[in-house]
């Protein structure tokens, strides 16, 4: 049953680092097509995007690994979600205004 649980826990790791990586490549379009269209709207879109597809999932795993590796006490744990979280919100909230910004409302 260990060996159940071990496979699952690298399946997630794996998931986790997969999620990273693609996030942070969306990230880096979302900044490019900001580099060749400098408007408002496609700074916070890009912002927005690296913040809640890239940053998250990397603070996501590094919190995940240092708490498996007990760098950090698991007493942390709630720490460390409520900083993805808020780092997801600030995300949502910057695509959010971006559309906003795209309307001009």
């Amino acid at each position: 049953m260990a060996a159940v649980g071990s496979v699952l826990g690298l399946l997630a790791g794996g998931a986790a680092t997969g999620s990273a990586v693609i996030g942070l490549y969306i990230g880096y379009h979302a900044y490019r097509g900001l580099r060749r269209h400098d408007e408002p709207s496609m700074r916070y879109l890009s912002v927005g995007m690296i913040l809640l597809f890239g940053v998250t999932y990397v603070l996501a795993l590094a919190g995940q690994g240092l708490i498996a590796f007990r760098v950090v006490p698991i007493d942390l744990q709630n720490a460390v979600r409520l900083v993805v979280r808020a780092v997801q919100l600030a995300g949502l909230v910057c695509i959010a205004y971006s559309l906003r910004v795209a309307t001009g409302r």
